[in-house]
């Protein structure tokens, strides 16, 4: 499998668990399902084709953290709950996502 597709593949997974947990906020448009979505598969395809001699861990979170550093300033300045959401599903989703790039 090419990497680009592995990449995607996986980043349309972990974006659509992070879309399903955005369900449970209230109030939220369809502009942010449909950004959460394709940031993850950029996300993906990013991680699968950066060379980082790190754990496929860590590079994971890393690609994750920087990709999602400008939608994170913006929603700190609407909600910090949000911005600490944000945050944590970033660190969590980016460190299974390297994990499953490597296998």
């Amino acid at each position: 499998m090419k990497k680009y597709t592995k990449g995607a593949l996986i980043g349309i997974i972990v974006g659509i668990f992070n879309c399903l947990s955005l369900i449970f906020v209230k109030d939220i448009e369809i502009t942010v399902y449909i950004s959460t979505f394709i940031t993850w598969i950029v996300i993906g395809i990013f991680t699968n084709i950066v060379k980082i001699d790190l754990n496929s861990i860590i590079k994971g979170i890393i690609v994750a953290l920087l990709v999602s550093l400008p939608s994170l300033v913006y929603t700190v300045a609407s909600s910090i709950f949000g911005a600490i959401w944000t945050l944590a599903t970033t660190l969590i989703s980016g460190a299974i996502l390297g994990y499953f790039i490597e296998k």
